[in-house]
């Protein structure tokens, strides 16, 4: 029995250190994403170790110290994503007026072919921005209808599932799709104006995943360049996308960090948003992140669309605030250096 016991409890205990290491290693930094099912596994295997463990004291409590240390550690990296919390993102202190705006964002899955439930969704939510990422020729093709709707628009659609659309019914401002890292994943930026006469910039992310044989250099460097040009030039931001990964990981607390943007859900809750298929191993990784310029009214998860992501809904409020957000520290010099030594080591 304790062989069950002794082997997952030490399992737990190795995949929690290994994301201290920082690397872009893909199997180190996969570790980044089930912090919610490794704590919840470790307290079952604790609790088995109270339980039915005889071994000497000694030994036992050494496992048990080990294991309620990376329980530990775990619930400090997720605590910030729990109503226990503060928040860090502001509510809106005006609803109503022409500065604000929604925004629905949603990874389509290429392969996905019940175009039809997104497109009743946008007309059921009648959003003022839509961000799509993952689609291809035939998805853009059948969303075309919008465009009466949405006339103002950046459609790069890709058959390699990197593809992205942005829909606004707003202007959009010198719209450009980049390609930051590597020439087959894109990236939008734009100028967006709403009707009230306020401009933000707008970045449209959808970097690549830690996978076999693909490690998280080139993500972490695509949005570590986009909080470069945050951070040289501020101006009212967000930065919205299937991000491939999770809120308290190393490379999205830095990039917050050094760009001075907040996480709705730091303080709110988790919105898991992917895997619609796999109930419990789902994480949060459909993220909008903004400077402290904009006020919350609404963020939630919405139904699920035949994809394997759930779509998001976020309501803001344009409320330009020349202050830092209190709950975001700011890098120091050596955190500075760490984010361009990323970034030429992704290059």
């Amino acid at each position: 029995m304790k062989y069950f016991i002794y082997i997952p409890g030490l399992v737990a205990i190795v995949i929690t250190a290994l994301p201290v290491i920082d690397t872009g290693t893909w199997w180190i930094r996969i570790f980044d994403f089930p912090r919610i099912q490794i704590t919840v596994f470790a307290l079952f295997i604790l609790l088995l170790a109270f339980l039915f463990l005889k071994d000497k004291p000694k030994i036992k409590y050494s496992f048990i110290s080990l294991l309620l240390a990376a329980i530990s550690y775990q619930l400090v990296m997720i605590a910030p994503f729990t109503p226990l919390l503060k928040v860090s993102a502001k509510s809106a202190s005006l609803t109503e007026g022409d500065n604000r705006f929604t925004l629905l964002m949603s990874n389509v899955r290429m392969e996905n072919t019940d175009r039809d439930k997104l497109l009743s969704l946008i007309r059921k939510k009648e959003p003022d921005l839509v961000l799509l990422t993952e689609p291809n020729l035939i998805w853009t093709k059948a969303l075309i209808e919008l465009d009466e709707t949405y006339p103002h628009a950046i459609k790069e659609p890709l058959s390699n599932t990197y593809g992205m659309i942005l829909l606004s019914k707003f202007p959009l401002i010198n719209p450009k799709v980049n390609y930051l890292v590597e020439n087959n994943i894109p990236s939008f930026h734009t100028q967006i104006k709403l009707p009230s006469g306020g401009i933000f910039d707008f970045y449209g992310v959808h970097p690549e995943p830690p996978k076999p044989g693909s490690d998280t250099y080139e993500r972490d460097t695509e949005l570590l360049l986009i909080g470069k040009k945050i951070k040289k030039d501020p101006k009212p931001v967000i930065v919205a996308g299937d991000l491939n990964d999770v809120g308290w990981s190393q490379t999205s607390h830095l990039f917050r960090e050094y760009s001075q943007l907040v996480d709705p859900r730091e303080g709110r809750g988790f919105y898991n948003t992917y895997n619609v298929f796999i109930p419990l191993m789902r994480y949060p990784l459909d993220h909008v992140f903004y400077s402290n310029d904009f006020g919350l009214v609404s963020f939630e998860k919405l139904e699920e669309i035949g994809s394997d992501h759930f779509p998001m809904w976020i309501d803001l409020t344009f409320e330009p605030d020349a202050s830092d957000p209190e709950e975001v520290e700011n890098t120091d010099a050596e955190e500075n250096a760490e984010v361009e030594e990323k970034i030429e080591k992704g290059k």
